[in-house]
C-alpha cells in the first residue's frame, strides 16, 4: 500500500514538474519571439482568414477598419459598390450607401479610396482632387453627373454600376448669344 502512495507521489510531482517545465518553455518561447516575427505571424494569420473567409475574400492583406465595415454593409445590403473605369488602370471599387448619397459624397468616397489605393502601391504623388473635378466630369453612361447636391439615385445609379471621367471641352471666348 505504501508502494502504490509512493508512486503516486512521484507520479503528482512529476506531472507538476512538467507542467512547470511546459509553462517554462512556453514563457521562454514568448519572451524568444521577436517583434518581427510576430507581425510576420500577425500578417499571416490575417491573411489566411481573409483567403478563407467568403465575405473578406478580395480584400488585401492591410486591409482598413473602414474597408471591413463597408464590406460587411455590402453584404447586408446597406451598402453598394460602385466601379470606376479609369482607363489603362485597374477598375477602382467605391463602397458607399445607396440611401442619401449625394454626387459630392461620391466624390469623396472616390477620393478615399483612390489614396488608399496609391498609399498600398507606395505611389507618393500628391492629386489635386481640385484639379481633376475642374478638368474631367464624373459619368454614369452617357449622363454627367454635374449637380453635387444632387441624388445618386436621380441619375438611376445602382449596384455594380460602372463610372468613367469624361473630359470637360474648354469653351474659349464664350459669347453670350440673346
Amino acid at each position: 500500500m505504501d508502494i502504490v502512495k509512493d508512486t503516486k507521489s512521484e507520479h503528482i510531482a512529476l506531472t507538476d514538474a512538467k507542467e512547470e517545465s511546459c509553462a517554462d518553455k512556453v514563457k521562454s518561447e514568448a519572451i524568444r519571439v521577436t517583434h518581427q516575427e510576430l507581425m510576420k505571424l500577425t500578417r499571416t494569420t490575417i491573411d489566411n482568414i481573409i483567403k478563407n473567409d467568403p465575405l473578406l475574400f478580395g480584400l488585401p492583406s492591410d486591409v482598413t477598419i473602414e474597408e471591413l465595415k463597408s464590406q460587411i454593409a455590402v453584404a447586408q445590403g446597406q451598402a453598394i459598390t460602385l466601379f470606376l473605369n479609369r482607363g489603362e488602370l485597374p477598375k477602382l471599387a467605391v463602397v458607399v450607401p445607396p440611401h442619401n448619397t449625394t454626387v459630392l459624397d461620391l466624390k469623396k468616397a472616390i477620393k478615399r479610396h483612390m489614396n488608399l489605393s496609391l498609399k498600398r502601391e507606395n505611389v507618393k504623388k500628391k492629386i489635386s482632387w481640385k484639379h481633376i473635378w475642374k478638368k474631367y466630369y464624373l459619368c454614369f453612361e452617357d449622363t454627367r453627373l454635374s449637380n453635387d447636391n444632387e441624388n445618386i439615385k436621380a441619375y438611376n445609379i445602382t449596384n455594380k454600376a460602372e463610372l468613367h471621367f469624361a473630359k470637360r471641352r474648354r469653351e474659349k471666348n464664350k459669347l453670350l448669344k440673346d
